[in-house]
């Protein structure tokens, strides 16, 4: 599913490029945001899936309902 590559395999894909340049330049600036990556991650997979899911339908009824009146 698209939802997922979007919002899973994309951030994992940049905390591991985020790793590896930790890794390189040896810099903790990196780290943070690599474990803030990661821990998204996990939320995504412990749950967060079905609340992104509820947010994103909530936001397109509210704009279809905002923007009936406006045809």
């Amino acid at each position: 599913m698209l939802f997922d590559v979007v919002f899973l395999g994309f951030p994992i894909a940049i905390a591991v490029c985020l790793v590896v340049v930790a890794l390189r330049e040896g810099e903790m600036k990196f780290w943070s945001c690599a474990f803030s990556f990661i821990a998204y991650s996990v939320f995504y997979l412990a749950g967060g899936r079905e609340v992104l899911l509820y947010i994103c339908c909530g936001l397109l009824m509210a704009h279809s309902w905002c923007s009936a009146g406006t045809l």
